[in-house]
């Protein structure tokens, strides 16, 4: 039994330079060609130098039909093949070399190598093998056998009689032609892999060796035996039949080993579920040794197939006009009619699992061989796991889907969403919690929920879970303090599950009722505060009423003259803070209004100087240029933003205080600036004193009246006039107050 590493390669050398680029194809050409010439400059040295050599002795088998009869033995050994997989490679194994030594030493040189070349031939054409296959195996035989002949008659003598000399001439001339085969092999090989021709000589030498010794064996000792006792040489084909079968077995063997592993990457692709119908494609292909793999998936024209030419490449293509009528199968069917030239044989098999079909499956392989009913079977399980995976993977695409639905809604949620389990553990914690509680979701989550929610009042603390079996939903409303201390109020809607009366989860929606709260309490105080702004100047007003109307006829003229006097000035306060509240409650929140203001140019030094005088303040001092500060404004409108601006001044000053109004201009506005030395103003409050309602002080421990609408009157007023009220201020210092306006326009501007 011998092996044939350059048959391991040359069906693959066939494939693969198919697929080269010409600069790889055309070194190959040359290498067959240079393989060739040396085939026939070798033989040709064979019939110069021992072409008048006779070697038949004790064979009493006519010449004519001898020759004939060794080239159909050559034939029959050299097709007689087993395919032995060793890894990624495919080795075939024949008794070509064998068939060879009993040429070489039952016939004259000549007919020994036209017997081999002939027996080569003739294996080519029964094979199919491809034109450039079969030449480069010409050429290699040739030469190889060549360099056989004439080591065995030149060094052997007369090898019709078995001697010394006659075995060492042949082991030597055995062990030439092996050397000659694995060279001429290599450089082709080592072209294609892109190694040296060395390593693959180095790489295939020892098994070489080890298969020269059997041809030797083998050869050997049919021929003895041929030339002894021809009645025996039936029982030779025992041996050789034995080994076949052990070689064929060992084939088998690895085979399943190799389809195995194929498999088992296989099923890792198809749990993976990633690009499963490519990944089935190749492995499948490669564990079945199929010519061409492919899958038309269902409601599709154009199918995925992957060809032994390309084992590494899936292209999409039109559906081959072959597959017929078999694409609609309910079962596995094998055919070898109508199938694509250069192919024999094709399995198809339906993709389909759990009653819906997903596509069909096809292989196809250049023997004539119908594949066995296991490997069928096999084949349609297989086909059912890609269409369970593709199931799976569909499954899991919509379950992705909705699942990142659920989660978009849960992110982007305004309402902060909470799931606890039944330990009251936190599963899962929005944003929008942790924009509420100030509490990162990688903390929360794990935590107990009652130490996420700080509830300073006691009572509440069992708001946090208030369901039960009986009543799964409920909604509670707690008070909740951050670390900072300001404290929030929450509204927490619950839905829990229960099973056999144990909690097992409980989603929570809750709601930041903190703005809803203020609103009220705001609303509140406003009417306590109105009430109570409106009650200071009514009380003296109807008590000084009441007076004269029962005591005027008996007053000094300078009293009732003093009553009169403070009833108007009381009066004159209520009609402003009534003015007040109406141009209040015209502005929405967030809405703009056009006021009616009127533009034209007005001193701002005399106008503040008459907003002193009308207060009636001596700790009003204002300082301003001696010539006339102009600006554009409304000379009403301005009189009541400077008289809020000023009050306000005096309002949180100290009642020994001054409050400093200074006039000045610069070359963009001119700016009244109203100083006082009150309490000052937190940063976080100088923007929204000017908002309405709004108070720096708690309404509950307020020291100071007023509405809180003064200064929002001011800025709406100012800005209405196109310039504007700001604030600077430092606790216990100070405020500054600035009314800017804009210069008047020039004449003829």
């Amino acid at each position: 039994m011998s092996a044939s590493a350059q048959r391991a390669g040359l069906p693959r050398l066939t494939r693969a330079a198919a697929a080269l680029h010409a600069q790889v194809r055309d070194p190959i050409l040359r290498r067959v060609a240079a393989v060739g010439l040396l085939g026939a400059i070798l033989a040709a040295l064979v019939v110069a130098l021992a072409g008048n050599r006779e070697v038949l002795h004790g064979i009493t088998v006519p010449t004519a039909l001898l020759l004939p009869g060794l080239a159909l033995l050559t034939c029959l050994a050299e097709v007689t093949v087993v395919r032995l997989r060793h890894g990624e490679a495919v080795e075939e194994l024949s008794l070509y070399e064998a068939a060879l030594v009993i040429d070489v030493l039952l016939l004259p040189p000549r007919q020994a190598l036209l017997a081999a070349a002939a027996g080569l031939v003739a294996a080519s054409v029964v094979q199919r093998r491809p034109p450039v296959k079969a030449a480069f195996n010409l050429g290699t035989y040739t030469a190889a056998v060549s360099v056989l002949v004439l080591t065995v008659h030149l060094a052997g003598g007369s090898p019709g009689t078995v001697t010394p000399r006659v075995l060492a001439a042949v082991v030597a001339g055995t062990f030439a032609f092996t050397a000659v085969n694995l060279c001429c092999l290599a450089q082709v090989l080592g072209l294609i892999n892109g190694l040296s021709p060395w390593a693959v000589v180095r790489a295939e030498a020892r098994l070489s060796a080890y298969m020269a010794l059997g041809t030797v064996a083998t050869g050997l000792t049919t021929t003895v035996i041929a030339l002894h006792a021809p009645l025996l040489l039936p029982f030779m084909a025992m041996p050789a039949l034995a080994v076949t079968y052990a070689y064929r077995a060992a084939a088998r063997e690895a085979d399943e080993r190799a389809r195995s592993a194929c498999l088992l990457r296989l099923s890792h692709a198809l749990a993976e579920r990633e690009d499963v119908e490519r990944r089935f494609l190749l492995l499948v292909r490669e564990a079945f040794d199929a010519e061409l793999a492919l899958i038309l998936p269902a409601g599709q024209e154009q199918a995925l197939s992957v060809a032994a030419a390309e084992p590494a490449v899936v292209h999409r293509g039109a559906v081959p006009s072959w597959l017929g009528a078999a694409r609609d199968a309910d079962g596995p069917v094998q055919s070898s009619e109508h199938v694509a030239s250069g192919l024999r044989h094709v399995v198809v098999v339906p993709v389909a699992a759990g009653g819906r079909r997903f596509g069909t499956a096809a292989f196809v392989s250049r023997t004539r061989r119908r594949m066995s009913t296991g490997d069928v079977t096999l084949l349609a399980s297989l086909a059912n796991a890609l269409a369970v995976s593709l199931r799976g993977a569909q499954h899991l695409d919509r379950l992705v889907e909705e699942t990142s639905k659920l989660q978009a809604v849960v992110e982007q949620s305004a309402e902060g969403i909470m799931v606890v389990d039944a330990d009251s553990l936190v599963q899962m914690w929005n944003p929008a919690l942790e924009a509420l509680t100030r509490v990162p979701a990688a903390e929360a989550l794990g935590r107990p929920m009652a130490q996420l929610f700080d509830a300073p009042a006691q009572h509440e603390t069992g708001s946090l879970m208030p369901v039960s079996p009986d009543a799964p939903r409920a909604a509670s409303e707690l008070t909740i303090q951050h670390p900072d201390g300001e404290q929030r109020r929450i509204r927490m809607a619950h839905s829990a599950t229960f099973a056999a009366g144990r909690l097992t989860r409980d989603v929570i929606v809750i709601s930041d009722l903190t703005l809803q709260y203020r609103t009220e309490r705001l609303k509140s105080d406003f009417i306590a505060m109105v009430s109570h702004e409106l009650r200071t100047p009514l009380t003296p007003i109807v008590g000084y009423v009441d007076l004269l109307r029962k005591r005027g006829d008996r007053m000094t003229p300078e009293k009732r003259s003093d009553a009169l006097e403070l009833i108007g000035d009381r009066a004159a306060h209520l009609s402003r803070l009534v003015e007040d509240l109406l141009l209040a409650s015209r502005f929405g929140d967030g809405e703009e209004i056009a006021l009616d203001v009127s533009g034209a140019s007005h001193d701002l030094r005399a106008l503040a100087a008459q907003v002193a005088q009308d207060l009636g303040s001596p700790r009003v001092v204002v300082t301003a240029p001696e010539e006339p500060v102009a600006a554009y404004c409304d000379g009403g409108r301005t009189l009541q933003v400077l008289a809020n601006l000023i009050g306000n001044g005096l309002k949180y000053s100290a009642e020994d205080a001054t409050v400093e109004v200074t006039v000045r201009a610069t070359a963009e506005a001119v700016h009244v600036d109203v100083r006082d030395h009150g309490r000052g103003i937190p940063a976080d409050s100088l923007e929204r004193v000017f908002e309405k309602f709004y108070r720096v002080e708690d309404p509950m421990t307020m020291s100071t009246s007023g509405t809180g609408i003064g200064l929002f009157l001011a800025r709406r007023l100012a800005q209405a006039m196109g310039g504007d009220v700001t604030v600077a201020s430092t606790l216990d210092v100070g405020s500054v107050f600035t009314l800017s306006l804009a210069p008047p326009v020039p004449v003829g501007a």
